[in-house]
């Protein structure tokens, strides 16, 4: 089930300072070009999931570097990890 406030890579769009102040419309509502789209958007819309915590690869390397950007993404990645163990 797809819930507009999780993000493609797992952020929560509900706890993103950018979203909150309206900054960013979050990745499900963003018009994405071939020139900037993200990657995680891009993956989980060609493997056509909800989020990379779906993949039956992930963690994979491709998305190594991505979570460790912001502390928004590793608390995503460190979440899906943790519901894909349990």
């Amino acid at each position: 089930m797809q819930d507009d406030r999780i993000a493609f890579c797992g952020v929560d769009c509900a706890a993103c300072i950018d979203c909150t102040a309206g900054k960013c419309p979050g990745c499900r509502h963003t018009v994405w070009t071939a020139d900037n789209i993200c990657m995680p958007v891009a993956c989980c819309r060609e493997r056509e999931i909800a989020c990379c915590g779906e993949c039956l690869s992930f963690p994979c390397g491709d998305m190594e570097a991505f979570y460790q950007e912001s502390d928004s993404h590793r608390l995503a990645f460190d979440r899906m990890r943790a519901v894909g163990s349990a």
